[in-house]
């Protein structure tokens, strides 16, 4: 009799435990289904700006979105050439290997972040920076809210 007991209990645990593992699976899958709900708002997003790079920022539904122009200084960042001795060297052409070295400090690296929100949720998309996207005054032309 006792072991008809344990094997009822047996049983019942195996059986609450798959409910627990079923409704863990559902909201992972949820999560899933929302972030690529959120990755197709950006895709979307991104095929507009590389229509119309001037638009910068919208609103539609629960959806918004906006991008920024970053800028920085990514080659030899946290390089330390000043204990070689490069003066006799050459890279690009007649320069001295100096001049050439603070003419790759002084290039900035230019990209867009476009970032989208839905729900609470948002991801940041890296895009490479448009020229298109500067008006006269070199900043970003920003366009009303999207209907």
């Amino acid at each position: 009799m006792i072991e008809v007991m344990i094997a009822v209990l047996v049983l019942g645990l195996v059986a609450v435990a798959s409910l627990k593992l079923v409704s863990l699976s559902e909201r992972g899958l949820s999560q899933v289904r929302m972030k690529e709900a959120l990755l197709d708002e950006a895709n979307r997003y991104m095929i507009e700006l590389a229509i119309d790079p001037t638009n910068t920022y919208g609103k539609s539904g629960d959806v918004s979105w906006s991008v920024e122009e970053r800028s920085e200084n990514l080659l030899l960042d946290g390089l330390n050439l000043q204990g070689l001795d490069l003066e006799g060297l050459k890279l690009f052409g007649e320069n001295s290997i100096s001049a050439d070295i603070q003419k790759l400090k002084e290039r900035e690296q230019k990209w867009r972040e476009l970032e989208v929100t839905k729900n609470g949720q948002s991801i940041t998309l890296f895009l490479p920076y448009s020229e298109l996207a500067d008006s006269s005054s070199g900043d970003l032309l920003r366009s009303g809210d999207r209907q």
